[in-house]
C-alpha cells in the first residue's frame, strides 16, 4: 500500500471521518483529502500532526511511513525472538497458555496445555490432526471436527465468541481472511447460525475430558514493542482457573 492508503485505512480503524481527523491534527480536510489520494505528500509537520492525532502505535507509524523512504533503502524486519517468546509462555505456568499470530498459527505451547492435549486425545497428537497445510492453528484446534470441540461443554457460548475474534483480526488485515473462510466452512461454524445467542458477561470455558471436568478463562495479551511489526503482530492466551476445583486439577496436570 502507499502512503495515501495505509493513511485512509488507519483513520477508518479509528472511525472517524476525513473531517474529524482534520479536527483533531489540525490539517485541512482539503489535504487530508489530497493525502490520501496520492495529490499530495507529506511533510515532515504534517506527518508530525498525523502521527499525534492518530496515536499511532510502533508498526502503524512503520507501515504508514515505508512507502515515503527511499526505494534503495534497505527495509528490515526483526524476526521474533524464540527464547523470548518461549520464555514468556513458560511464565504462564502452572496455567495452559500459547503464543500465536493473528491468523491464529501456532508459535508455541506451553508443558501444561501439552499435558492436557495429551489427556484428551492420548493416542492422536491433537495439533497435527487439526493444521491446515501452513501448520498448526489455535482456531482450527478449536473447530475442527478432531479437535477440542469434541470435549467441550458449552461450544454454544464459547465458538461464538472465539469467531468473533477471529473476524474481527480479519477486518484489519486481509491476509487473515484465508483463515477466517477455512473456519467457517467448518460444520460446527455453519451450525451456529441458526441459533444466535447473546454472550454472557464473562465467558467460562467448561471442558470434560473422561472423569476431569474444569472451567477455565481466557487471557489474552501482547508484548509492549517498541515499534517492530513482527512483535506487535504476537499474541499470548493463557487460561486461567475460574474456580478453585479446577486450579486444583490444573495444578496437578501442570505437576
Amino acid at each position: 500500500m502507499n502512503f495515501g492508503s495505509n493513511l485512509a485505512r488507519i483513520r477508518r480503524s479509528r472511525g472517524w471521518s476525513q473531517e474529524e481527523l482534520s479536527l483533531r491534527s489540525g490539517i485541512s480536510q482539503r489535504h487530508v483529502s489530497f493525502l490520501e489520494t496520492g495529490r499530495s505528500q507529506p511533510g515532515d509537520k504534517s506527518i508530525s500532526k498525523l502521527s499525534r492525532a492518530l496515536a499511532l502505535r510502533g508498526w502503524e507509524q512503520r507501515a504508514l511511513l515505508e512507502p515515503l523512504a527511499p526505494m534503495s533503502e534497505p527495509q528490515t524486519r526483526q524476526a521474533p525472538d524464540e527464547n523470548l517468546i518461549n520464555a514468556v509462555m513458560q511464565r504462564a505456568f502452572p496455567w495452559p497458555g500459547y503464543a500465536f499470530r493473528p491468523d491464529g498459527s501456532l508459535l508455541t505451547a506451553n508443558e501444561t496445555l501439552s499435558k492436557l492435549l495429551d489427556a484428551a486425545s492420548p493416542k492422536q497428537d491433537l495439533w497435527t490432526a487439526t493444521a491446515p497445510e501452513a501448520g498448526p492453528n489455535i482456531y482450527d484446534l478449536v473447530f475442527h471436527p478432531n479437535g477440542l470441540l469434541r470435549w467441550m461443554e458449552n461450544p454454544e457460548e464459547v465458538l461464538p465468541e472465539t469467531l468473533r475474534r477471529l473476524r474481527i483480526e480479519a477486518s484489519s488485515s486481509p491476509t487473515i481472511h484465508e483463515t477466517l473462510m477455512r473456519i467457517e466452512s467448518y460444520p460446527s461454524v455453519r451450525s451456529l447460525e441458526s441459533h444466535e445467542v447473546l454472550p454472557p458477561p464473562v465467558l467460562i470455558e467448561r471442558y470434560k475430558l473422561g472423569p476431569i471436568s474444569f472451567s477455565i478463562v481466557s487471557v489474552i495479551s501482547h508484548l509492549a514493542s517498541p515499534g517492530e511489526l513482527e512483535m506487535e503482530r504476537l499474541r499470548f492466551e493463557s487460561f486461567v482457573p475460574a474456580d478453585e476445583t479446577s486450579e486444583e486439577i490444573l495444578r496437578k496436570v501442570s505437576r
